[in-house]
């Protein structure tokens, strides 16, 4: 039995691969995963705003949208740890090191 289900664990991980590949891609730069976290922030904001008004968003209802920025901020940093996922440094931002071994 157990080696039944270690199989079907295989199987469900094989194919769940293709389906982290885009969260993948999110992780991999710093400026897309905060542009992700901005715009559910933002989508939550415009949400609050639409159905209480800007006075909502201002006065009692900012709270959820830290919540959500700040939660979304740590599961991603979460996942980058668990996934492996390594950030991708632009060209212009490397080492001096590196510049000068070309």
């Amino acid at each position: 039995m157990g080696f039944l289900l270690a199989a079907v664990r295989m199987r469900l991980h094989d194919l769940a691969r293709p389906a982290w590949r885009p969260v993948d891609w999110v992780l991999r730069a710093s400026s897309r995963t905060n542009a992700f976290i901005a715009s559910a922030v933002g989508a939550q904001a415009i949400y609050i705003v639409g159905d209480g008004g800007l006075p909502a968003l201002g006065t009692e209802v900012w709270e959820p949208c830290g919540i959500a920025g700040a939660s979304l901020y740590v599961m991603a940093r979460w996942l980058r740890r668990v996934r492996g996922v390594e950030l991708v440094v632009p060209v212009g931002e490397r080492p001096d090191e590196e510049r000068h071994e070309r």
